[in-house]
């Protein structure tokens, strides 16, 4: 009997694995285990602060399983093998040391540090956990380094999870958003149920964000735990329901099996994890969103701000264009613009094609006999505008200047055979220390020369290919090894670029939001969120952009593309925290909209989206128990009539006055509890429709 209830047993499990993976009815794609039908329910101010029992518990399970896991008899929460013995099963053999916590804020923005220090004097090795608690947010990180300290090669280390652990979530549904990859669905939240086979979902383009989102909200019975990935590179992550109430989560480099050699060190991604209370996922975004903010993002990172395109992705327009157009078109305009942006093809080399020129980081003398710096100057003194510019310095062309150097030192190139006699896409190779090096100053002079303000950072090629290229023909066959020292190194290379240039602003665009991880948003901000702004012809242009605010707002309070001003309808759609603005915007849509703007950088209440429906709407909500807006897209096909809509995150007997921006002489003041039951509403009429609702504390 007991072997018929084992086999009956491994063949549901078998099952399950098949319905997982979509083997039964063939793959309905990466996300045929979600569902994007996903909706939320209010929940009122007091719900959403953060609670001690959220402190303590998530401070416990970080000091238990972190800072003095190995010591105490427990495995880490992160975990490894050498030659195929994992960590947790060998702990005898490892000699564990924790460092004191640092003073808040000393290494990591609004959290206390402690390295635990990790020795096995047999295989030679040694690992460092950089750990950090952040006790106003019940959030901990983590990542581990581990260093070869023999004078031999290592054994085999593999199975290198940053996160290989049990949670104490019981029940958990998993929230996950999709990537940016030039899609009207970008950064749409899912949702998936029932995890009792485990859910694979991993980065395969090499840039972090183009097929998901590496953040995770799993939302239990009683209790939530919010997850969040640091690489950018090729990541894969799995979570399953375990029986007695808890969830098994890993993230990890994709792969990775490879020896070390003396003193040669790998890093694992960096990892974060905040425990939350209660049933709603919504709390556990917001608690996420407001460590963002306070202890991520850059401490100089903008939380408005409006760009004037000066040089859009062309090659024609000359410094003396520029200069004409500046003082006949925008002319006052400026006062309200914070920097100029010039995006690709200012540089030398180009022809027909932008791209041509990439690997040439020096102007253009034809086109701006004066340099970047003349119209840089020119910024400066007309009310301290600046300059945004554009560069992809991982890319470049056998063409180019880079090219040249870097064709002169070994292992400098990663230059693969042309495709269709395409050689645009060659990649200078980070995992060299040399290369990171000379790219490093060649940048940072090239940014100096030319007076930059905001660094725009492009990459808009995969690198997968690249890097498994280089395992084989640079590095031994070790898989994983060059994206792994490639990733470090461009780490190194921000952190010096930014160190150098104090005051000045990343913006992140890897073909429009690729690479959105948590280390690159330790260092930047999405100023061009998904390519699928590019064009500006197409039909559900607007409706796409309601749809991307509302799926990255889950996550991040910054983001931007360009305005939209055809219309009252297309400006309201533009209501985000960084816009690109043409020469020809009127001053009165520059200083539009600016208080909704900064909203949008307090909590953030998904109401519905209905995506490039027609028939649907889409409405949002930011603000806090004080003051706020509500956002709400009638889509040109959608039904008419009164409808009511429902905010969240008041208090319920505190009186608020409402109004909307189209009747403002006309509030209506309503408790938070009557707001929060859907006591207000609006009536939606024939067509497109952008309705901006305020409510403030009466």
């Amino acid at each position: 009997m007991m072997l018929l209830i084992q086999k009956f047993f491994a063949l549901m499990m078998s099952l399950l694995t098949l319905f997982s993976s979509g083997a039964l009815f063939g793959d309905a794609g990466r996300y045929s285990r979600f569902t994007d039908n996903v909706g939320f329910s209010p929940l009122t101010a007091q719900e959403l602060t953060v609670t001690e029992a959220e402190r303590a518990k998530t401070r416990d399970w970080y000091e238990t399983n972190i800072l003095y896991a190995g010591a105490n008899g427990v495995a880490p929460a992160y975990d490894f093998a050498v030659d195929g013995v994992r960590l947790g099963c060998s702990l005898k053999d490892w000699a564990f040391s924790a460092g004191e916590e640092s003073a808040e804020g000393a290494v990591r923005r609004g959290g206390r540090t402690a390295v635990v220090t990790l020795t096995n004097e047999k295989e030679g090795l040694s690992a460092e956990v950089e750990a950090t608690w952040y006790e106003a947010n019940a959030a901990c990180e983590w990542t581990v380094t581990l260093r070869n300290d023999g004078g031999k090669n290592s054994a085999v280390i593999s199975d290198f999870c940053a996160i290989r652990a049990d949670l104490p979530v019981a029940g958990a549904d998993l929230y996950a958003s999709r990537g940016s990859h030039d899609d009207p669905a970008d950064f749409a939240m899912m949702k998936a149920r029932q995890l009792f086979a485990p859910l694979r979902i991993a980065c395969e383009d090499g840039r972090s964000t183009g097929e998901y989102l590496p953040y995770f909200n799993l939302c239990g019975q009683n209790g939530g735990a919010v997850l969040a990935a640091g690489w950018t590179g090729l990541w894969a992550a799995s979570f399953q329901r375990l029986w007695g109430g808890k969830t098994h989560a890993e993230i990890r480099q994709k792969e990775f099996a490879a020896y070390l050699e003396p003193a040669e060190a790998v890093r694992s991604p960096l990892v974060s994890l905040g425990f939350y209370g209660g049933s709603n996922p919504v709390k556990g975004f917001n608690l996420f969103r407001d460590w963002v903010k306070t202890c991520v993002y850059p401490a100089n990172a903008p939380r408005v701000q409006t760009n004037m395109d000066i040089l859009f992705v062309s090659n024609t327009r000359t410094a003396a264009e520029i200069f004409y157009d500046l003082e006949n078109v925008a002319g006052d305009k400026l006062s309200a613009v914070d920097n100029f942006w010039m995006d690709a093809g200012w540089y030398s080399g180009c022809t027909d094609d932008w791209a041509d020129g990439v690997g040439n980081w020096m102007t253009s003398e034809e086109r701006f006999p004066g340099g970047i710096k003349a119209i840089s100057d020119y910024g400066k003194a007309h009310d301290d505008t600046g300059l945004v510019l554009w560069y992809e310095p991982e890319r470049l062309t056998a063409k180019s200047y880079l090219y040249s150097v870097g064709s002169r030192h070994d292992r400098w190139l990663v230059d693969l055979a042309p495709k269709d006699g395409d050689n645009e896409r060659v990649m200078w190779n980070l995992a060299e220390p040399e290369a990171r090096d000379f790219l490093t100053r060649y940048i940072s002079d090239s940014l100096t020369e030319n007076g930059v303000t905001v660094y725009r950072q492009d990459f808009n090629f995969s690198p997968a290919e690249y890097w498994a290229w280089a395992d084989r023909h640079y590095y031994g066959g070790r898989r994983g090894i060059a994206e792994n020292h490639y990733i470090t190194n461009l780490y190194t290379y921000l952190d010096t670029i930014l160190a150098e240039h104090p005051c000045m602003v990343m913006d992140n665009c890897a073909s429009g939001g690729m690479r959105l991880d948590l280390e690159m948003t330790r260092r930047s901000v999405p100023m061009w969120r998904s390519d699928y702004n590019c064009d500006q012809t197409r039909p559900d242009l607007l409706m796409a952009t309601q749809a991307h605010t509302y799926g990255l707002s889950f996550w991040l309070p910054v983001s931007g593309t360009f305005i939209n001003f055809d219309s009252e309808y297309g400006l309201r759609t533009s209501i985000m925290p960084i816009l690109q603005v043409p020469m020809a915007t009127p001053m009165e849509v520059l200083t539009a909209y600016a208080q909704e703007r900064a909203d949008q950088q307090k909590q953030f209440f998904p109401l519905v989206c209905g995506g490039t429906d027609e028939t649907a709407v889409t409405a949002m909500q930011y603000g806090d128990s004080d003051s706020g807006c509500l956002l709400f897209y009638h889509h040109a096909k959608a039904k008419t009539g009164e409808t009511a809509l429902t905010f969240s995150g008041l208090t319920p007997d505190a009186v608020y006055t409402v109004w909307s921006l189209d009747a403002p002489e006309e509030p209506v003041t309503l408790t938070g509890a009557a707001l929060m039951r859907g006591d207000y509403g609006i009536t939606q009429p024939e067509g497109e429709k952008a309705f901006v609702i305020r409510y403030a504390v009466a």
